[in-house]
């Protein structure tokens, strides 16, 4: 069952979760240097937090 959730927070959500998976999609690929791959891998890590906050906010984060 799923809570209603606040319509911004939730599209906010998805947009992160999105970019994030894009991401890590162009990652998996390879072809690009050093310097690219880790400004890539600090986006993810920070859209990665953007988005267990998000979930957090949201009640809807992993349950431990």
């Amino acid at each position: 069952m799923m809570a209603s959730l606040p319509l911004f927070d939730r599209s906010e959500l998805d947009a992160v979760r999105a970019e994030r998976e894009d991401l890590l999609k162009k990652l998996q690929k390879g072809g690009r240097d050093a310097h690219s791959r880790i400004r890539m891998e600090l986006k993810v890590s920070l859209l990665t937090a953007r988005q267990v906050r998000l979930e957090s906010k949201l009640g809807i984060g992993r349950k431990q």
